[in-house]
């Protein structure tokens, strides 16, 4: 199916005068002067603020609305919404409907025009040629103007992170530690598990952990047991000496603390490789909250990515380095973070929290900090950065391959072409 002109390449075209209406005119004939286009509204609300138009002689200042078919002003309910009162003009392709304010005065429509190649150049971005589109058009940028624009794109995610910090932060009760402590969790899981990570940081709340993490033991018996783990005989196993140590720890601690478990089917199984299965991931978060170097603070006052990856480096205990399972024996191997989990964990956890605080304490150096340990980090490679790579656009650094990420899930994936830099650049090109 073609893709159909969005509202914001409607805003585009009106903002960037790239509309070719020899004679502006009003649908019902009166003759129309732009003074001022106006800008596009980068909030909820009506499209364009701050237009001047001039209709038969009067001149009017205000919002513009923008749609496909005049029609929608009802569809989106604008017909009973005081702020959309104030709209001098209605911007359309269709004029399928007169508009109306809640008092029944009408809304003044016009029919945009624009050229066909600028058609041809949306539909081509929005209907599979985009990516290779964009490449060509970062490939042709000075490297300034490159980096500028994936830096933008960088600083954008780290903005959206901040919010999501930022919502959790109150959630938890205005806690830093307790945000963090959950974000701690939503990084270490895979995406098909992360919901039950974060159940699980939600069920066995950090305050609680505080109180027994001078002992792994607690500390692992809170975690399996919040996240329904230790059963072993639904194995058909019964439980070893630690295991039981565990059971009955959790059994205490969950009674002191009014734990209520997860469900062991709550956890997607299956499909999980042996070495990131929730148990040893678990067992391995454990051991990192377990010492006394992990703390909130001294993670964001890092100064660099060693230090960072210094901290966050910890091992399960001892018992797990000859167990795969609770009752599970296995040929020894010491179970740690990866590079790869702490790169994770250093870019989605780490730096987002130090912009996030930084920024809510107007801390600029430490907003600056973040940003750099993110150009000391390699590129991630996954299924949003791949593609770039494979058209050789390739990122020297997270910082860049972060870009790319916000690029994509963004941008391209929800086909806001209109509102891209790259793409209006393109559009805007065809002038």
């Amino acid at each position: 199916m073609p893709t159909s002109p969005t509202e914001e390449f409607l805003k585009l075209i009106w903002t960037r005068r790239l509309y070719t209406n020899r004679e502006l005119a009003t649908c019902d004939g009166r003759p129309l002067r732009v003074i001022s286009h106006g800008n596009i509204n980068p909030v909820a609300g009506t499209d364009i603020t701050d237009a001047q138009i001039e209709i038969d002689g009067t001149v009017y200042s205000g919002p513009i609305a923008v749609h496909a078919q005049a029609s929608m002003w009802r569809r989106h309910l604008h017909h009973i919404d005081m702020a959309y009162d104030d709209c001098i003009l209605h911007l359309v392709l269709e004029n399928d409907a007169v508009v109306c304010r809640v008092d029944g005065s009408v809304i003044p429509a016009l029919i945009l025009e624009y050229p066909e190649s600028l058609d041809n150049t949306f539909r081509n971005l929005t209907e599979g040629e985009g990516r290779s589109l964009c490449c060509r058009e970062l490939k042709r940028m000075p490297q300034v103007s490159l980096y500028n624009t994936l830096t933008r794109l960088t600083i954008e995610r780290l903005e959206r992170k901040y919010n999501d910090f930022l919502r959790l932060y109150t959630e938890a009760g205005n806690d830093w530690n307790e945000a963090f402590y959950i974000t701690l969790f939503k990084s270490v899981g895979a995406s098909r598990n992360r919901e039950a990570y974060i159940k699980l940081a939600r069920t066995v709340r950090y305050r609680d952990l505080c109180h027994v993490k001078e002992s792994i033991l607690s500390v692992e018996a809170l975690l399996l047991g919040g996240a329904g783990m230790l059963d072993t005989e639904r194995n058909g196993r019964f439980p070893d000496d630690y295991t039981l140590r565990l059971q009955q720890e959790f059994d205490h601690l969950a009674r002191r603390f009014g734990i209520v478990p997860m469900r062991y089917g709550e956890w997607e199984i299956s499909k999980t490789r042996s070495f990131s299965h929730p148990v040893l991931r678990i067992v391995e978060l454990a051991g990192l909250l377990a010492r006394k170097e992990f703390l909130f603070s001294n993670l964001i006052n890092c100064t660099d990515v060693t230090e960072i990856q210094r901290i966050l480096s910890a091992e399960a205990s001892e018992y797990w380095a000859t167990h795969s399972l609770p009752s599970v024996r296995s040929s020894r191997c010491v179970k740690r973070f990866g590079q790869m989990i702490l790169d994770v964990l250093t870019i989605n956890l780490v730096v987002p929290m130090m912009f996030a605080y930084g920024k809510d304490h107007a801390d600029d150096a430490m907003q600056e900090r973040a940003v750099e340990i993110l150009e000391q980090i390699a590129p991630e490679k996954n299924t949003y950065t791949v593609p770039w790579s494979e058209r050789g656009i390739r990122p020297d650094n997270a910082f860049f391959s972060q870009a790319l990420i916000q690029l994509s899930k963004e941008y391209c994936e929800k086909k806001r072409c209109a509102t891209c830099n790259i793409g209006k650049m393109l559009l805007c090109s065809q002038e």
